[in-house]
């Protein structure tokens, strides 16, 4: 035990070094397939195969921010040594385990702020009501939901319209989307074709390319609407939650009956109008309450038996539960870990792999689109051959530039998924540039960076500003429980591409072609 002791008193100077005053951790993450062990490197976003050895040091390492705990691990002084030189090796060649702390973030918005709002917008959504003609149980209006918002009677009156389609043309570059969302915006038909017109009339020189988007429930489409949508060439999302039983638990009318008969059969009057195109501009919104494989199955099939719906693309989210602070739980925490190893806490995701196997997109499963989003995080990951010294804004985008949404009032926020966060400005004024340059990057950056500094998934993260506001003051304690699901499906994410690089990596191929918005 004394050579042992020599042994890791001589390199424990050299590890302290690298730890510096933070954890081993942040600085990678192990993870097994059923065949290898790897470790994904914080740093360079390099992943390497690593031996038996080498893994149990890394991660008595990781757990314990102490090398003398090796001792423990019932390995021989040569394989101790051994395995200590190649990972020494490996530090110095590949320039691993190096991440410099994160002392602040970056991006476009911190560096390129102005010319961004000024000159490259490149979606204005709008508003047009907050009148809806359904009361979904999970909705963020409905009355059980803990950030209530009552409904209102308002809509988006057209002066306001042209004034956030004006301010939004003079700052985008050579391609916008012009997307209209509610409430339920079919409630102002009138209203989106009156904005259709109106930036046709704009647009008259072609100098721009202009596309339209909604999001619908699809319960008022009618046939003239459907022909409007596709001769003016819409990308439409509706929503729908799966078959009758399951999409009327809570897609309801204020008297509690069920919207699915309905949205089916705008669906389908949609996809009448558009053809060939409808798989390529028509897309589902799915909304899970209910977590289990029986309902998984009820789904797939109620797709596999609608003609109209087989290729359509599937967009999946749960159900919110609206903002809940709660206390920060560290990576590699034992109950961080605990969470990591549960390999149910997303039954969707187990689900698909079940399905799918290692023949990733072979099978058209509702959650395709889903588990590509997931696998993409790892297959785009940026690398680099020595440490990234700068860390980007998780999956922040530049507020008011990727997206815009005007709501009835005029008032800008920065997607559709926020609610009572501060405002970047108004028809009327503009951007309040100062405001968003202090909430949006200067604050939130100075308080993300008090957890990210510790996370091993920072430059893996696609966590935004969503959650992380309360009105006019930041609460970034909304977010911790999305950074630990942020984390397992990482995880996850890492071990599933891993599995499909070793036993089928030509499935991987259609990653390169995503686009994600």
């Amino acid at each position: 035990m004394g050579d042992m002791n020599q042994l890791l008193d001589k390199y424990k100077v050299y590890f302290d070094k690298i730890k510096g005053e933070n954890s081993f951790y942040r600085l990678g993450k192990l993870f097994k397939t059923k065949n290898k062990s790897y470790i994904y490197d914080t740093g360079t976003g390099k992943i390497f195969c690593v031996n038996e050895n080498v893994y149990k040091i890394l991660e008595c390492l990781f757990d314990t921010d102490n090398i003398y705990e090796v001792k423990n691990l019932g390995l021989s002084l040569e394989e101790v040594d051994l395995a200590l030189c190649e990972i020494k090796s490996t530090i110095e060649e590949e320039n691993i385990l190096l991440a410099p702390p994160v002392t602040d973030f970056t991006g476009l918005q911190s560096f390129d702020l102005e010319n961004q709002l000024e000159n490259n917008i490149s979606q204005l959504i709008l508003e047009v009501t907050q009148r809806c003609n359904l009361r979904c149980k999970y909705c963020i209006y409905h009355d059980g939901h803990n950030a209530y918002r009552s409904f209102s009677n308002k809509d988006m009156d057209f002066e306001t319209a042209k004034k956030a389609i004006d301010f939004t043309y003079s700052k985008a570059d050579k391609e916008i989307y012009i997307s209209f969302y509610g409430g339920e915006p079919l409630l102002k038909f009138d209203l989106i074709k009156k904005c259709v017109e109106y930036v046709k009339e704009l647009n008259v020189s072609g100098s721009k390319t202009v596309n339209f988007a909604m999001t619908t429930n699809g319960v008022l489409i009618t046939k003239e609407m459907a022909t409007y949508f596709n001769e003016n060439k819409f990308a439409i999302t509706i929503s729908l939650d799966g078959p009758e039983e399951i999409n009327d638990e809570n897609r309801v009318f204020e008297n509690g009956t069920g919207s699915f008969k309905y949205a089916l059969r705008g669906i389908q009057l949609l996809s009448d109008a558009y053809k060939d195109r409808a798989k390529e501009a028509l897309f589902i919104s799915m909304v899970l309450s209910e977590n289990n494989k029986r309902i998984y199955e009820r789904i797939q099939s109620f797709f596999n038996e609608t003609e109209f719906l087989k290729y359509l693309t599937v967009s999946v989210s749960y159900a919110s539960q609206g903002r809940v602070s709660s206390d920060y739980i560290k990576p590699n925490h034992k109950l961080d870990n605990l969470i990591l190893k549960k390999t149910d806490a997303d039954p969707l995701y187990k689900w698909s792999i079940e399905k799918q196997g290692f023949e990733f997109n072979k099978k058209s499963l509702f959650s395709n689109r889903f588990m590509q989003e997931n696998l993409h995080i790892v297959h785009r990951r940026d690398l680099s051959d020595k440490p990234m010294e700068k860390y980007y804004f998780n999956g922040c985008c530049v507020p008011g530039a990727r997206r815009l949404y005007v709501n009835i009032d005029g008032d800008f926020l920065p997607c559709e998924r926020v609610g009572t966060v501060p405002f970047l400005g108004n028809v009327e004024d503009g951007f309040d540039k100062e405001k968003i340059k202090k909430f949006y990057v200067e604050e939130f950056s100075k308080e993300a960076v008090k957890f990210c500094n510790d996370c091993w998934a920072v430059h893996l993260c696609t966590n935004c500003y969503v959650d992380c506001f309360d009105n006019n003051d930041i609460n970034i304690s909304y977010r911790h429980k999305s950074c630990n699901y942020s984390r397992y499906i990482i995880n996850r994410s890492l071990i599933l591409y891993h599995e499909i690089l070793e036993n089928n990596p030509e499935s991987l191929q259609p990653l390169n072609d995503i686009v994600l918005k």
